[in-house]
């Protein structure tokens, strides 16, 4: 039995949280009875890393699948597969741990936008108060 967390690769509604946001909170609720799967426009090796230390037991990548297969069929999804590899396996090197289980959530570090949103803003109303560092 798992548990799965997903937006479909994009909010349905603006102005709502995402996948990612709300991981944390669905692992503390679930407390260990079942698995935490998230899926949601995860495109970048440093994205599973973040959802895995957020407490993910496994990461969509359906997104990245069908870019690939797009791109170029069953070599493009081989080809995303290595990249992804390499893209985790550099984070993971550049954080300085060799396992997942080294990380938690000391590892990330939230990053203010440069502009704070206000009415005007193309997501006005973001949520700055976010449950993980």
């Amino acid at each position: 039995m798992e548990v799965r967390l997903s937006n479909h690769g994009g909010r349905q509604l603006d102005h709502v949280r995402g996948a990612l946001d709300t991981l944390p909170k669905v692992v503390r609720e679930v407390d260990g009875r079942t698995e935490a799967v998230v899926d949601g426009g995860f495109l970048r090796g440093t994205d599973i890393v973040k959802a895995r230390i957020l407490g993910a037991d496994a990461v969509g990548i359906g997104r990245l699948e069908c870019i690939a297969m797009a791109a170029a069929g069953r070599e493009g999804v081989v080809r995303m597969l290595r990249i992804l590899k390499h893209e985790i396996t550099t984070c993971l090197g550049l954080l300085g741990v060799t396992s997942w289980d080294e990380l938690d959530e000391s590892y990330l570090h939230r990053a203010l936008p440069v502009d704070p949103p206000d009415v005007l803003s193309a997501i006005p109303f973001l949520d700055l108060d976010c449950p993980y560092p």
